[in-house]
């Protein structure tokens, strides 16, 4: 039976609910359907989340836990690509049983693979990356009569009327994409995901315009499911979930420093995606702009004044925590935190020494913190017979550790065999933390303060699952998680779930129970691609990001 995956990035049901009186086609779809919270991974974010939907493992299986790649330390990190995704791809089996597939936006699908059938890359490929196969953008875009485009018009504004319009067109653009692939391919497998409804909450505040976003991807889905048909399956689902955060920040990293384990420098950064963004959209520079950890674009002139400001005012023995706490004396601390962005607030503290260090936090999204050990890391300082010890004194300092209402600031800080038993753990960090509730936010960078006080929208555990068609039965689960819907998928299409994927399908929850089975040497990834092209794009693109 044909399947269609409707991927929409931190699709939360408390918004679905809220706008349901704007969303007809949604609501359709839910009333014909079942539906269930769907725990995103550890950490819940895009980078680890997508390929954990579209190869049903979780991150200790594929290999991502984040936007970067760390072969040593952060600041010699490499944006992840498909081929650091180390499974198949529920395309993939597809391709290897004689089927066709669609695949439309999806992140961390770049360089494209060679299928049978039309992919076209999204998140964090180049906005020039091509599609496979060869000509497909261009003939997409003879076909839409516009240009299909990865990123949005005004990505990189710091207009918000031009970056949320470019929002909506980008949406748009997407929705004539997807019908025109699904009218002139053939296929039985279709994945379309939309990123939009993730930044809209990172970069806007207005609940209209929250909701103007959800209206356009409801249009999107109502118009892909008329073209497909009511005997086609539907699978709505995202990586995570969305919802307001009322926290703290929580300064890892300087918690760690006070303890001893980081080492400060006046010098260095670390790789972020905020440095990265405009090199992906082939802008030569851009002001502030989105991105999936909401902590903007390209550093500002106010950022870089405030870096050289923060050297020039250490010299006479002020340092910004200090200055936050002057504001707070007096009553201006949250206006202060309005005033200066994020971005802001990092280049004007410290950076982490990363090599003298004997632990870290690599950066906010991986939700953990990192063990520099020797014979792992390339100048490690931690003995591996130090190893144990310096993982429960960690262990111990974050599990105590309290917000300024006295409250645990984490949920849970595990070592991380305690969550993962894949083959590539060793990625993961050595120990792993969950803040409490997702209510604060994470920051890898030194500020002279623990927590400071936040007020935004950020990730959730839970994102959203939705199914439809003659493929699902009427047993409604309590909730799924993310791998699970590899293996739903794959049993949708009337296939047995590969033997590698770690996620399942809940009894009663499809028509026809799929059995596991090997797949044996299932192509993907570069052993799919054409190494030829790819090597010299990715090359291409390594020099452009400055990490050759």
């Amino acid at each position: 039976m044909k399947t269609v995956v409707l991927g929409f990035d931190a699709l939360d049901f408390r918004y679905l609910d809220r706008f349901e009186s704007s969303l007809p086609n949604l609501r359709r779809l839910r009333d014909r359907g079942l539906e269930a919270p769907l725990a995103s991974t550890h950490p819940p974010w895009t980078g680890s989340a997508w390929p954990s939907m579209y190869t049903g493992t979780d991150p200790s299986h594929h290999g991502v836990y984040g936007f970067f790649d760390y072969d040593g330390y952060p600041d010699d990190g490499t944006l992840v690509s498909r081929s650091d995704v180390r499974r198949p791809a529920l395309w993939n089996y597809v391709t290897s049983d004689g089927g066709r597939s669609v695949v439309l936006n999806v992140p961390i699908t770049h360089p494209a693979e060679s299928i049978d059938g039309a992919l076209i890359p999204g998140y964090l490929a180049a906005e020039d990356e091509p599609g496979h196969p060869e000509g497909i953008r261009d003939e997409l875009a003879d076909a839409m009569g516009e240009e299909y485009t990865i990123y949005s018009r005004g990505e990189l504004s710091d207009d918000p009327d031009e970056k949320f319009e470019g929002y909506l067109d980008l949406v748009e653009n997407r929705r004539r994409a997807a019908v025109a692939l699904l009218e002139r391919e053939e296929w039985e497998l279709a994945v379309i995901q939309v990123q939009k409804t993730d930044a809209v909450f990172h970069n806007f505040d207005d609940p209209d315009r929250h909701r103007a976003i959800y209206v356009a991807a409801d249009r999107l889905a109502g118009d892909v499911l008329e073209t497909v048909g009511d005997d086609v399956n539907v699978v709505l689902c995202s990586d995570h979930g969305m919802g307001p955060v009322t926290g703290y920040g929580i300064h890892v990293n300087e918690i760690l420093r006070e303890h001893g384990f980081v080492a400060a420098t006046d010098e260095g950064e670390a790789m972020s995606m905020k440095a990265e963004k405009a090199s992906l959209i082939g802008a030569e520079e851009g002001p502030a702009g989105d991105a999936a950890d909401g902590t903007g674009g390209t550093a500002t002139v106010l950022e870089r004044t405030l870096h050289a400001g923060r050297r020039a005012a250490s010299r006479v023995g002020i340092e910004p925590a200090d200055v936050y706490a002057a504001a707070e004396r007096v009553g201006l601390e949250e206006a202060l935190l309005r005033v200066v962005p994020d971005g802001a607030r990092s280049a004007a503290s410290e950076s982490i020494d990363w090599r003298a260090s004997k632990a870290y936090c690599p950066d906010g999204m991986r939700m953990g913190v990192r063990i520099n050990l020797e014979g792992r890391e390339p100048d490690g300082v931690v003995p591996p017979a130090e190893y144990e010890r310096v993982r429960d004194e960690i262990i111990e300092l974050l599990s105590g550790l309290e917000t300024p209402d006295g409250e645990p600031a984490f949920e849970f800080v595990r070592r991380r065999e305690e969550l993962f038993g894949g083959p590539y753990r060793e990625n993961a960090p050595d120990v792993c933390f969950l803040p409490t509730d997702m209510n604060h936010t994470v920051s890898s960078g030194l500020y002279g303060r623990r927590f400071v006080p936040v007020e935004t929208h950020n990730h959730k555990r839970d994102g959203v699952f939705v199914g439809a068609g003659p493929g699902f039965a009427d047993a409604t689960p309590e909730r799924l998680s993310l791998p699970d819907v590899g293996p739903i998928v794959m049993g949708l299409l009337d296939r047995p779930i590969p033997a590698v994927m770690t996620g399942s399908v809940p009894e009663g929850l499809l028509v026809d129970e799929p059995p596991r089975t090997e797949y044996g040497d299932v192509p993907y990834g570069d052993s799919a691609a054409d190494r030829s092209i790819d090597d010299e794009r990715v090359t291409e693109r390594l020099e452009d990001l400055g990490y050759l």
